[in-house]
């Protein structure tokens, strides 16, 4: 063998082959690549690791891309030497033609995909990154103290320096509205995966001495010795992770990774035992959006957001939160303790072997950063604000992602103020009705202790008729949970909060973009447009967004698009409504029609309008509005049933959430509300053909929203008025049908009044 290693392989002989055939290998990737693929538990009955299929995959797109450094230019080389061994397989008869030519074509196949593995900023590790940067220096990497001299030399450079020198790894967004803290997202992912690394290369070195032990392959000789004799088993696991380390090194820069992890600890971030902060969060909200909406179009309304990112770093410098860790960073001694946690968790402080506490990357980051830098800076601190409860909350009852739906739900109100006491009653899952909107109570003090409204205020809040007293002391713990939380977020700038008015800012829409973006990767720029970006979609994507905002951040966006538009946005945006979409809930994009400002709508729009089939109905009742009368010919029967359907349910929707909340408890819900019957024969009267050919219409018009409706006309007094409701509401239930098309709110938009964990 040409050098010690802990993996005992036949490698001279492998490479003395390929010579003798006229195709040299690089001996680094021809060992990496015969040493990875031994791990991976390939037989060995060749004395060399046998390829499959899975194997090469795993190799190419996940192993190497951990642990070997290597120049674009000597990726070939790793296949190379993988070509070589599937030949040396074939040829010792451990491969038929036909197998060899299958495996020989996936490898040249992977070989694109493991390119770009190796070249991702993403997949990156410390030990990587930097025998990568050590070989663009022309560093020799396996001279140890060469290693180390680099290593001191870099360090010494200022933050601005070593960021350019990670320029080609960590580099941001080159789009105007991509995430600005890309290149501190990739610096917690390389964390990440530095952290998970070692001890699993760890993990399979002693998996395979084991299995060698316990139950040895025939023909195949040891390929790693054993832990000494007698060890305990943490001293065991040591002497793997040093094995480990050995291998880590022979494949990145000779003593990188003990340098790593000792005196240049502080160039690579993120080497405790959990992910970082900022990882954490982007997970945890990605994650929360795709629980939300699965993977169909979704995207949140538009908020406002800092005009530039050098705005977005002034918001940031002018936060206190981040004062006072820099503070306490410069003094450690003079902050109090919960200070000291909050800056240790965050990188302000880190605590050094001696256990001294001095200035952490974070600290330098906020001296010299720019806005990137400061951005990655303030999520990082966002997700450890999130995680870390506030003294008086450490013995409060939570339950898991309730600060992360607190978020989503000011996410999707667009920076609008929200009442207090609505968000704490969505957290503790209260049934508040999706399409009810209020404003925050102003009766609430501006400042000092919230308090939540007297019963009367939080029954008109949140549309629940009739709370009590007790209803409200009920609520109390979920809002005091909410507060704290938000009056410390607002200490990083992200929230704004004054009695029962509640907001997300435009640094804390910005910065949570940035962690959608982030997390949700590919198209998610539109999961949270900018305002220019929903400005140029087509109408078509601007109701399919739309139509499930709430109408206050609706009307204002929709507006602003028609403006855009100048003349021309009216006719596209009627048809974009009126489209029956096999994705989506054709009621759910006429509601959208409440969004409008009905005055803004010129005639003429209005008088074409009418005979749509599915809208001209609504046409013609607003012209009626204005004191028109548009001839009644030109609308369909079936555009004036469409409008019927809404206005009916409109009518029963309401009737249904009054007496939800203000029948006793084992009151039984009545089967016609004389509401639904009063409104269905107003319209019942004029209606050709009288009550059992308008339930045929509305049924034609609507199948889904008609049913309810249908459910409660069974029992009308005009027994063909019922019999015709009954037909159509056995059709609904044998029809399968169990919920509209399109997605639907998760649970917690949909529970009973009391919260349900």
């Amino acid at each position: 063998m040409t050098t010690a290693t802990p993996l005992l392989l036949d490698l001279d002989s492998f490479l003395a082959r390929a010579e003798e055939r006229g195709a040299p290998l690089d001996a680094r990737a021809a060992e990496a690549v015969l040493g990875l693929l031994a791990l991976g538990e390939a037989r060995r009955r060749t004395g060399l690791p046998e390829p499959t299929e899975e194997l090469a995959e795993e190799l190419l797109h996940i192993l190497l891309p951990l642990y070997v450094s290597a120049t674009e230019e000597e990726l070939p080389g790793f296949v190379a030497s993988l070509v070589a061994l599937v030949d040396h397989t074939h040829e010792a008869g451990r491969l038929n033609a036909k197998r060899h030519a299958k495996l020989m074509a996936r490898v040249h196949e992977l070989a694109e995909g493991f390119t770009q593995a190796m070249t991702s900023p993403r997949r990156l590790t410390w030990p990587r990154l930097y025998g990568n940067l050590l070989r663009a220096a022309g560093v020799d990497a396996t001279d140890p103290r060469a290693v180390r001299d680099w290593l001191e030399t870099f360090a010494a450079r200022p933050q601005a320096e070593r960021n350019a020198a990670f320029g080609f790894a960590f580099s941001a967004s080159s789009s105007p509205n991509g995430p600005l803290a890309e290149a501190a997202y990739v610096e917690a992912l390389c964390a990440e995966r530095s952290r998970q690394a070692r001890p699993l290369l760890a993990a399979r070195l002693e998996a395979v001495a084991l299995a060698e032990q316990v139950r040895p392959r025939p023909g195949e000789g040891l390929l790693v010795a054993d832990a000494p004799a007698g060890k305990p088993d943490d001293e065991r696991d040591d002497w793997y992770e040093a094995q480990a380390a050995v291998l880590t090194d022979r494949w990145t820069a000779a003593g990188l990774d003990t340098l790593l992890r000792g005196p240049f600890a502080h160039l690579a971030s993120g080497g405790g035992s959990a992910p970082t902060p900022l990882l954490a969060l982007v997970e945890a909200m990605a994650g929360q959006h795709l629980e939300m909406y699965g993977d169909a179009f979704a995207p949140l309304p538009p908020a406002p957001l800092p005009a530039s990112p050098e705005e977005q770093a002034a918001l940031l410098r002018s936060a206190p939160l981040p004062q006072l860790l820099a503070r306490a960073a410069a003094d450690p001694q003079g902050a109090d303790e919960r200070t000291r946690e909050l800056a240790l968790a965050s990188g302000f402080l880190v605590r050094e072997q001696g256990g001294a506490l001095s200035a952490g990357p974070s600290a330098e980051a906020w001296r010299e950063g720019g806005p990137a830098e400061l951005t990655g800076l303030a999520l990082n601190l966002l997700g450890v604000l999130l995680t870390q409860p506030a003294e008086e909350e450490e013995t409060a009852e939570e339950y898991d992602g309730e600060h992360l739906i607190t978020l989503y739900l000011l996410c999707e109100q667009a920076g609008m103020a929200q009442s207090v006491a609505r968000v704490a009653a969505l957290n503790d899952m209260w049934f508040v009705p999706p399409g009810y909107e209020s404003d925050p109570d102003v009766s609430v003090p501006a400042t000092g202790e919230y308090e939540l409204p007297d019963p009367q205020a939080l029954s008109a809040i949140l549309g629940l008729p009739a709370l009590t007293a007790s209803d409200r002391t009920d609520l109390i713990p979920s809002a005091a949970r909410l507060v704290r939380l938000m009056d410390r977020l607002a200490a990083l700038g992200v929230t704004a909060r004054t009695g029962d008015a509640l907001s997300l800012t435009p640094l804390g829409s910005a910065l949570l973009r940035d962690t959608l973006l982030l997390g949700l990767g590919g198209e998610a720029a539109d999961v949270f447009p900018t305002r220019q970006q929903m400005l140029a979609w087509d109408a078509e994507r601007l109701v399919a967004a739309a139509q499930w905002w709430p109408k206050r951040a609706a009307r204002p966006a929709v507006g602003d698009w028609l403006a855009a538009q100048r003349a021309d946005g009216w006719t596209p945006l009627f048809a974009a409504i009126s489209a029956a979409c096999p994705e989506d809930e054709p009621a759910g994009r006429r509601a959208l029609l409440a969004a409008l400002d009905a005055t803004a709508v010129p005639d003429e729009a209005l008088y074409a309008l009418l005979a749509d089939p599915a809208l001209g109905g609504w046409a013609e009742h607003t012209l009626h509005a204005r004191g028109q009368a548009p001839d009644p010919s030109a609308v369909p029967l079936s555009a004036r049933a469409v409008y019927l359907v809404d206005a009916l349910e409109a009518v029963r929707s309401a009737a249904s959430l009054d007496h939800r909340m203000t029948a006793a408890p084992n009151e039984e819900e009545p089967e016609l509300f004389a509401e639904v019957h009063a409104a269905f024969d107003k319209a019942a009267a004029v209606w050709p053909g009288g009550g059992p050919a308008l339930v045929t219409a509305l049924t034609a018009a609507d199948p889904y929203t008609s049913a309810f409706l249908a459910e409660q006309l069974s029992h009308h007094p005009d027994r063909t008025t019922a019999e015709q409701a009954r037909r159509a509401w056995r059709a609904f239930q044998t029809s399968g049908t169990t919920r509209p098309p399109g997605r639907k709110k998760p649970a917690k938009r949909a529970g009973g009044k009391r919260k349900r964990r």
